[in-house]
């Protein structure tokens, strides 16, 4: 079967745009989020701007005070991931890396 999250148009949602979604619903600033969650405000806009990947632990930090089931949050991290590679072009044109 396949995943519905691949099957419309554009990439999937990152961990980084669902948690800014969630602090907005919530109005929240990251400040006040990474106080409550004991976790430095720096690693906390690296995981939204994506440049340093959601941790299982943040994910269960991020469950017990949001409600948001942390294996959701790594799964929207992975599939996202998952999309990047899968649209990745090598140099020169070549989807597809040589095997062998």
């Amino acid at each position: 079967m396949k995943n519905p999250m691949f099957s419309r148009h554009g990439a999937p949602v990152s961990i980084g745009q669902y948690l800014t979604l969630e602090l907005q619903a919530r109005q929240q600033t990251l400040s006040q989020l990474s106080e409550t969650l004991a976790c430095p405000e720096e690693h906390l806009r690296q995981v939204l701007d994506g440049t340093e990947p959601l941790t299982a632990a943040l994910a269960l930090k991020i469950e017990r005070c949001w409600g948001v089931c942390m294996k959701l949050l790594l799964d929207l991290q992975q599939e996202h991931q998952q999309w990047v590679a899968s649209t990745y072009q090598m140099p020169g044109g070549d989807t597809s890396p040589e095997v062998g």
